[in-house]
């Protein structure tokens, strides 16, 4: 388990430092991968990442959650004065690999690619340590785990049998004045 925490804080960061950001994503909820390359692809033209180190790891075996602290010193394509960024992250251990739930900066200068949050306000693509333990039932007794699993897998079948074309149904019909010209 502490092997594995800090095989995957070392990949993630690696990621990060070299913009590999499909290899970084592995770290992350799959609900989050999508935002998290949009966001760091908008940057990647202008940031050039040139070192991290790892300066803090504490894990707590009982509940399978991980903090790391992160220095990363970077610089952007056009202004070559180095800033430093110290960076927090959560990790969940979770079906046999850690996951990365929250990532927030902590110290030094500002950098896009970190979340900038006050005290209540959500990541913009990380669902966060409670939210993620809630979804998945992490910390709940067997049977706990179960009846979550159980409504978790009803809810995903009620969705996949929703018919799309359910909602046209009870869609009303646009009055002819507000129809475009090539409809009426």
């Amino acid at each position: 388990m502490i092997d594995k925490l800090y095989d995957s804080t070392r990949s993630y960061n690696r990621s990060l430092r070299w913009g590999d950001w499909d290899r970084a994503a592995v770290h992350l909820p799959t609900q989050s991968v999508d935002a998290f390359i949009e966001a760091h692809q908008a940057v990647e033209e202008k940031l050039v990442v040139i070192d991290y180190e790892m300066s803090r790891i504490e894990v707590d075996k009982q509940s399978g959650i991980a903090a790391s602290q992160v220095h990363i010193s970077w610089h952007t394509e056009n202004d070559l004065v180095v800033r430093d960024t110290i960076v927090e992250h959560v990790w969940q251990w979770h079906e046999g690999r850690w996951v990365l739930v929250d990532e927030r900066r902590s110290g030094g200068k500002p950098l896009g690619i970190f979340a900038e949050l006050d005290e209540g306000e959500t990541h913009p693509w990380l669902p966060g340590l409670v939210e993620y333990r809630e979804h998945y039932g992490i910390g709940l007794d067997a049977d706990a785990k179960r009846k979550h699993d159980r409504e978790r897998r009803k809810q995903a079948e009620l969705e996949a049998r929703r018919d799309p074309t359910e909602s046209l149904d009870e869609m009303q019909s646009m009055p002819a004045g507000m129809r475009p010209p090539s409809l009426n």
